[in-house]
């Protein structure tokens, strides 16, 4: 009789049954030979056993159907050995006979001339899925307990890498990238892809998916998210490896996303043609002017105007484009920017330390380690230790070593606090009518409100206010001369020159 043989192993297989392709070879010939059979072909499969998507007997099921081996059996050790799945397995088995070959287990096989016997066949086809589907589960849940106890078991995220010899996660080269993405979302200069757009360019790998997913793990704040499960309620837990980022940069990325979701804002506030809405107040009675569009007879008209019964209203079109053109009015000298650079310094120098000293800091403490693992090696060549205690402590600092390495690597790539806060800072003073055209409006109302504290009084050609952001008045030449003392509240009965515009804004009043 032609035959062919099938042998199939796993991973799984092997650890748990001590299964090996090269035994249930050598038992199959061995049967083969007894039998007087002719082995037509051998296929053999290192994959799982859940489906029959494995190269070599989808091989085999080739040369069946295109008569490339001619068969009558096709033999295997065992029923798990030729599928784990019941379902699967009566299918396929189906296939198989009607290409004229029938299966024959080595082990397991039942006669099916009685109807009764089918019960036990089937049986046998369904224990190894039983098997298997328990061997997920235990998997499973040996998975969520090791994250409850805060190790994480899987590929590690992005910013983090899976450490081999300790079996930790540890930080990673993209480190630095994450944590900049986290401060940059935070700051809501730009959007979120332009933030990832960015890092791309200066080497960071992220889809944009992948980007928005990063942003919202708690991982990066050193906690691990099991996920709900059956009856098991989703947990954050503290996990075993360094945070990224703290938990207030974090919840402030979280707020700005729930932001972005919410609706509890007038569609009105955030209309494009009326930035400066909630900032303007009318020069007549100094209450708010709103905003609204009328249609004429040919296109819609916008406006900022007072509802208290004055006759004030500003054509919104070119009350805008003189807010843009006041702002580019704005600049700061190359003197100022030097001193401020030597100011924020001296602050950061205080309060953070250098880049320098971190590093040497660092470089200092591997010293120390370097010098104890050889101390350690030193005293288990003595035998003053024994293996285990060596294998211990030795994991311990290669451990604590691998992670000052982690954020020596992360240190000298990135750049300081320092130079991300001056270069972030001094962009956005230098640039401000940049940054004001291109954000939309909750960003450009930000701006304005960030600039001028007080509203803003609009007389058709000039913008002035009762005050602006002192830091901004303080380095702007825009603001300069400006006075410190404070003036009154705009207010019904109150003398509108009192609202004089400080020296700088535009021309004085007489």
């Amino acid at each position: 009789m032609d035959v062919v043989i099938y042998t199939r192993v796993s991973t799984e297989d092997q650890k748990e049954h001590g299964f090996s392709l090269q035994d249930q070879e050598r038992r199959l010939r061995e049967h083969c030979r007894k039998m007087g059979f002719n082995i037509k072909g051998h296929y053999q499969d290192n994959y799982s056993g859940k489906d029959f998507n494995r190269p070599e007997f989808q091989r085999l099921l080739g040369d069946i159907r295109s008569k490339t081996v001619s068969v009558s059996l096709l033999i295997c050790i065992r029923m798990d050995r030729f599928s784990r799945n019941l379902e699967n397995s009566l299918s396929m088995i189906k296939t198989l006979r009607s290409f004229g070959v029938e299966l024959f287990c080595l082990e397991q096989n039942i006669d099916l001339d009685s109807p009764e016997s089918i019960i036990p066949y089937v049986l046998n086809m369904l224990l190894p899925q039983v098997e298997n589907e328990r061997r997920g589960l235990n998997t499973k849940q040996g998975l969520r307990q090791a994250k409850r106890e805060g190790r994480w078991v899987a590929r590690a995220p992005k910013g983090y890498m899976n450490d081999k010899n300790s079996k930790t996660v540890v930080l990673g080269k993209d480190a630095q990238f994450v944590k900049r993405a986290f401060q940059e979302v935070a700051l809501q200069i730009v959007s979120v892809d332009q933030i990832r757009l960015e890092l791309i360019k200066e080497g960071f790998k992220c889809s944009k998916q992948q980007f928005y997913n990063l942003l919202k793990n708690p991982f990066y704040t050193g906690y691990i998210k099991i996920e709900a499960w059956k009856n098991e309620k989703e947990e954050i837990v503290k996990g075993l490896h360094d945070p990224l980022v703290n938990e207030q940069l974090f919840s402030k990325v979280q707020e700005i996303f729930r932001k972005g979701r919410m609706k509890d804002v007038r569609p009105s506030k955030y209309n494009d043609k009326f930035p400066l809405r909630g900032h303007l107040i009318c020069n007549q009675c100094g209450n708010k002017l709103t905003a609204s569009s009328s249609k004429g007879r040919s296109k819609h008209y916008s406006y900022y105007h007072c509802q208290h019964g004055c006759n004030e209203r500003h054509d919104a079109i070119g009350a805008n484009q003189e807010f843009s053109d006041f702002l580019k009015s704005f600049s700061i000298s190359d003197e100022v920017v030097e001193l401020y650079n030597e100011i924020l310094a001296d602050v950061f120098k205080e309060k953070e330390g250098t880049k320098e000293e971190n590093l040497k800091s660092f470089i200092e403490q591997i010293k120390v380690l370097t010098e104890q693992q050889d101390s350690l090696d030193n005293r288990f060549l003595k035998g003053d230790l024994s293996s285990e205690d060596y294998n211990r402590i030795n994991k311990k600092i290669k451990e604590n070593i691998s992670s000052i390495e982690s954020k020596v690597k992360e240190l000298e790539q990135q750049e300081s606090n320092l130079e991300r806060h001056l270069k972030i800072g001094l962009s956005i003073m230098r640039n401000v009518s940049y940054y004001y055209e291109m954000c939309d409006i909750p960003i450009k109302q930000k701006i304005v409100g960030s600039i001028f504290p007080e509203k803003l009084i609009f007389d058709g050609k000039n913008y002035r206010t009762v005050r602006m952001n002192s830091f901004i008045e303080l380095i702007s030449s825009k603001s300069k001369g400006l006075g410190g003392h404070k003036r009154k509240q705009v207010t019904k009965s109150s003398d509108l020159s009192n609202m004089a515009p400080p020296l700088g804004l535009e021309p004085r009043t007489p």
